[in-house]
């Protein structure tokens, strides 16, 4: 009688943890991001409530829980973020692709700069291109200074982090992988994330009334220097500390 060999063949399967996987674009992990206090995304208004949320309808400051009631001609007056507001925690593709918690960028002793843009946008190319090549263009707007140049210094000894939002892509369209991956083709500078905001999430909660709005968070992800439009502000505070 023929024996038979039965052979047992067992494999182990590890199974890794999402937040174990480093990012392709090195962005920075935080082990300790669902611990930190987060702000709601979508906001909800209530005529009852004593103090009004961020994007709810207001009449004066104190009307809000940011101390900040903003008229805006095309959107009317609304409870803006200001210092202290604590940014929501986004998940957007960056332009390798990937889903980025924006939270991953706290806890690490770094501020962060967010821009938002679009790539209709020249004055966000003349900042991308200064960023990235060294282009002088972005100093000839009026509201251009010549401290400014320390934030590119900044961003190359990564001192800080740089994160370019794109709102809309080149054709006003909802910005896309598409639309970073080209912009990314454009100011190859892989230091600086470039993120979509394909739904507007960032855009409807911000607000911003021009593009570029930069503005300024800690590693609390609170806001520390917040405008509705352009860098002057944001740039202004980067200029005016002691990096030494």
């Amino acid at each position: 009688m023929q024996k038979c060999s039965i052979i047992l063949v067992i494999f182990s399967v590890f199974t890794i943890a999402k937040d174990d996987i480093e990012y392709f674009g090195g962005w920075p992990k935080n082990i300790l991001k669902d611990k930190m206090t987060s702000a709601e995304i979508e906001f909800e208004c209530s005529e009852s409530s004593t103090l009004k949320k961020v994007g709810c309808n207001c009449n004066k400051n104190e009307d809000c829980v940011s101390g900040k009631c903003f008229s805006s001609p095309r959107l009317g007056k609304y409870c803006m973020p200001n210092k202290g507001t604590i940014f929501p925690r986004f998940n957007l593709v960056d332009q390798y692709g990937e889903t980025v918690d924006l939270y991953d960028f706290g806890l690490q002793n770094k501020l962060i700069i967010i821009e938002l843009s679009t790539a209709w946008c020249q004055p966000c190319r003349n900042l991308a291109s200064w960023l990235t090549f060294g282009d002088l263009k972005v100093s000839q707007s009026r509201m251009w200074k010549n401290d400014y140049s320390i934030v590119k210094n900044l961003i190359e000894q990564e001192k800080v982090y740089f994160i370019n939002i794109q709102v809309q892509d080149k054709y006003k369209d909802p910005s896309s992988i598409y639309s970073i991956e080209e912009w990314f083709q454009e100011y190859p500078d892989e230091r600086i994330a470039i993120l979509s905001d394909s739904n507007y999430v960032v855009r409807d909660w911000l607000r911003a009334t021009a593009y570029p709005t930069i503005i300024i968070l800690n590693e609390k992800m609170e806001i520390v220097k917040f405008s509705v439009r352009g860098w002057h502000d944001a740039f202004d505070y980067l200029s005016g500390i002691n990096w030494n």
